[in-house]
């Protein structure tokens, strides 16, 4: 009970940090412009990620949760992860552009350079690394880690929960996945490449994209899809079997003293 009440103390010190620095904009954009627009527009994901650093200095240097250096991964699967997260708005962008009418496709700069640059950093740091750390608290019960995967990816899912059905399917399963090689590795920067590589490409189909009527771009996309995906899977399989064999522990936990 103990640690469940230590874990909802530090989820909670993890929210108001993250959200402390976004408060602030806001009521300082209301005063000086009487609405919240420029913040919303231009700052959102500047002062989200100033939150999370915050949040990870306090995390550091004043709690007993360890937060690691930052773990290593072998090089393919940096390579496979990254693709696969350009591969899934590929496809999807090819499922829905396939037959469809030729209309010009809404492009918002702003959005687009914060989802490229900052939202990946953000999102990742706060979802992945420090609810991660605080929910395991060192430990490496597979339930556990289980469950760790489902609340981060919940987490994940909520900012974009205006999405249709098909993109929460994509961001739940890309989350899971996520959050499984995260703490089998402790490798942030996995995590950050394949997200960035997704909103990268999705920034490229809205600038590029135009809708066709051979089936072939489709066929190629799917085809490229599924030999990305063999062989991430692979790497993952090929992940999991040395941990499992070198008895690896990237997460864990050292006590601070108060």
């Amino acid at each position: 009970m103990k640690r469940i009440m230590l874990t909802i103390r530090d989820l909670a010190i993890l929210g108001l940090f993250t959200i402390l620095p976004l408060a602030v904009g806001m009521a300082v954009c209301k005063v000086v412009t009487g609405s919240f627009e420029f913040t919303f527009r231009y700052l959102t994901m500047a002062l989200t990620l100033a939150g999370a650093l915050l949040a990870l200095v306090l995390f550091r240097k004043k709690s007993d949760v360890d937060i690691p250096k930052e773990g290593k991964a072998p090089a393919k699967l940096y390579i496979w992860f990254t693709l696969a997260g350009a591969m899934v708005p590929l496809v999807n962008a090819m499922f829905l552009l396939y037959g469809a009418a030729d209309e010009e496709i809404p492009f918002d700069l702003t959005k687009q350079l914060n989802a490229m640059l900052l939202a990946p950093i953000a999102e990742e740091l706060i979802c992945r690394c420090l609810m991660t750390h605080i929910i395991k608290r060192g430990s490496e019960s597979k339930i556990l880690g289980v469950l760790t995967a489902v609340i981060t990816t919940a987490a994940w899912i909520i900012p974009h929960s205006y999405s249709t059905a098909s993109a929460i399917l994509r961001l739940t399963v890309s989350g899971l996945i996520a959050s499984l090689i995260y703490q089998k590795t402790g490798c942030l920067r996995l995590c950050i490449l394949n997200h960035a590589a997704s909103n990268i490409m999705t920034t490229v189909i809205l600038l590029t994209a135009r809708p066709f009527s051979s089936p072939l771009p489709l066929a190629a996309a799917i085809a490229a899809a599924v030999i990305v995906f063999a062989c991430l899977i692979r790497e993952i399989v090929k992940l999991f079997k040395n941990n499992k064999e070198n008895g690896n522990v990237q997460i864990r936990v050292v006590p601070v003293t108060q």
